[in-house]
């Protein structure tokens, strides 16, 4: 008898310690993207194939902060704004310009000066993300587009 009472309360406290949660802790299984960027490559996809485009952020360094704030920062001249990435489901192309129907995730880059004048808004239907790199797509007007991000 006794030693089914110990196997009864052994099991009862494995599934009591199994069952336990933290409370607050949030645990990111996505890799993280917050922190310095610099544009390294960009190129469109048409039915001719792929051509390197140049779309005036090259020289620039954007960083991500965690609290979905972003800075643009070229020549001397900061601009800020916001970032957001969210799991989406529906078609996308990839990297390699192969269209896809499952779930991936989007991103959304906006920052400007203090005016407003001078902006950059950028829209990725698909990213994907890398130790030191990330590569963000979208398609407009029949032509994937593809920006290659390389920490900075």
């Amino acid at each position: 008898m006794k030693s089914y009472l110990r196997l009864t309360v052994l099991l009862i406290a494995i599934t009591s310690f199994a069952s336990c949660t933290k409370v607050g802790v949030i645990v990111d299984i996505q890799p993280t993207i917050t922190g310095s960027w610099v544009l390294t490559d960009a190129a469109e996809k048409d039915a001719y194939g792929w051509t390197s485009v140049s779309t005036g952020v090259e020289n620039g360094v954007f960083t991500f902060y965690s609290n979905g704030q972003a800075t643009y920062v070229e020549n001397g001249a900061t601009l800020k704004g916001t970032w957001s990435m969210n799991a989406a489901t529906g078609g996308y192309y990839d990297e390699s310009g192969i269209y896809y129907t499952n779930s991936h995730q989007n991103m959304q880059i906006h920052v400007s000066n203090y005016k407003g004048d001078d902006v950059i808004d950028m829209a990725f239907d698909n990213v994907a993300i890398y130790p030191n790199s990330f590569v963000a797509t979208n398609y407009n007007n029949h032509t994937i587009g593809r920006y290659k991000f390389s920490r900075y």
